[in-house]
Order: C-alpha cells, then sequence, then structure tokens
C-alpha cells in the first residue's frame, strides 16, 4: 500500500486546475567567484599564487614563516 501522506504536495499540485498551478522560481546560483570578492577575499592575489610553480609557493611561503618568527622573537627582546 502507498503512504499517500508522502505525496501529499505533488497530489494537491496535480489536483489544482492549470491555472491554479504555479512553480516556484529558484533562486539563480550565485557564483563562487564574484561571493568570494563580496566578501572581501582578493581573489587576483590567489589567481597570481596560484600560477606560480608549487616549489615557488612554498618558497615564499617559507620567506613569510620566517619573518613572522623573527618578528615575534624581535618582540620579546
Amino acid at each position: 500500500m502507498v503512504d499517500v501522506s508522502r505525496h501529499r504536495g505533488y497530489n494537491l499540485v496535480m489536483s489544482a486546475k492549470p491555472e491554479q498551478r504555479t512553480r516556484k522560481k529558484r533562486p539563480q546560483p550565485r557564483d563562487a567567484v564574484q561571493e568570494a570578492i563580496d566578501y572581501g577575499i582578493d581573489v587576483a592575489a590567489l589567481r597570481d599564487n596560484l600560477a606560480r610553480a608549487p616549489a615557488e609557493r612554498l618558497r615564499r611561503h617559507q620567506i613569510a614563516l620566517n619573518t613572522v618568527e623573527m618578528l615575534r622573537k624581535a618582540k620579546r627582546v
């Protein structure tokens, strides 16, 4: 036996007259890149970094880490 309560919405739409049937418009999906820009992420910097070779990205990251560590040590003195 079919559980009719699960299909109630479907049955109500199908029993309505054609002029009463309305479809809810789905919201248009937003572009993820545009959402990131709106959120404040510098997408151009991300693209520039991703254009670099992985070894270059690691080298630059290591330089940044070394700089942060040097600044932490200088703060303690």
